[in-house]
């Protein structure tokens, strides 16, 4: 009799409605739980009446612990955390991570890291943009390379959201980098971009490689590019990778 009783309540609230209503006659959306049974006959539930209650709007959002849920998932946990179980690990350098906005809650897709090559032969100039949805405004810059010899080169640097843009260190096997940065213009009042030469002097001869042939220019023209020049005498491929700080 009771499993008759439930089927005919729903039914009467599909025809009567349109929604769907769960321990409560007053469902706020197409298909709505009360799981603590304590909503009012009438009206928006109480904040604290909310708590235990499941919604699915007209619109599609999903409320847990809210009755009028603004996202597609909109939670509220009361203070408590939340539990994700047997998640698929990825080692994808490129990949994003979830961060929480604790004023209003959203959470969205943050890039950690973003990494891009550039080939170029000597002397000359590339520039590598950074994808708009790659969003990092200030981060750690490590520049790479290496040759046919197994020699590998290594330079960081560290940039801000405005135009700084600093030198850290660098090496080429066992050579240590040697930095000089250009004047800036208008360096007075904080304006311009800082153009570094990385050099490694003393480093072997490999193939048709002479001693210049990890030599590059670096500077950061806008806050999403880089632009780089090969100061070497061979053609050379740099990887650019930039860490979120």
């Amino acid at each position: 009799m009771k499993k008759r009783f439930i089927i005919i309540f729903i039914l009467i609230s599909v025809v009567g409605y349109s929604q769907v209503g769960i321990n409560t006659t007053n469902p706020q959306g197409r298909f709505h739980v009360d799981g603590g049974t304590d909503n009012a006959a009438v009206g928006a539930p109480t904040a604290t009446q909310q708590k235990n209650d499941f919604i699915v709007t007209a619109s599609g959002n999903v409320g847990i612990g809210k009755s009028d849920p603004q996202k597609k998932l909109d939670i509220d946990a009361d203070g408590a955390s939340l539990r994700i179980a047997n998640l698929a690990q990825s080692s994808n350098q490129n990949d994003f991570f979830l961060t929480l906005n604790p004023v209003n809650g959203d959470v969205t897709a943050t890039s950690y890291t973003y990494t891009a090559s550039i080939t170029l032969d000597a002397q000359a100039k590339g520039t590598i943009s950074i994808p708009t949805d790659i969003n990092i405004p200030s981060g750690f810059l490590v520049v790479k390379s290496d040759n046919s010899c197994g020699t590998g080169m290594i330079a960081n640097f560290i940039y801000s959201t405005n135009s700084a843009f600093g030198y850290s260190s660098g090496i080429a096997g066992d050579k240590v980098s040697t930095s000089t940065i250009a004047p800036i213009p208008g360096s007075s009042t904080g304006a311009g971009n800082a153009v570094w030469s990385i050099k490694f002097p003393q480093t072997l001869d490999c193939d048709t490689g002479n001693s210049t042939q990890f030599n590059f220019t670096i500077t950061r023209p806008t806050n999403s590019s880089f632009s780089i020049v090969n100061d070497g005498n061979v053609t050379r491929t740099y990887v650019l990778t930039i860490f979120r700080l």
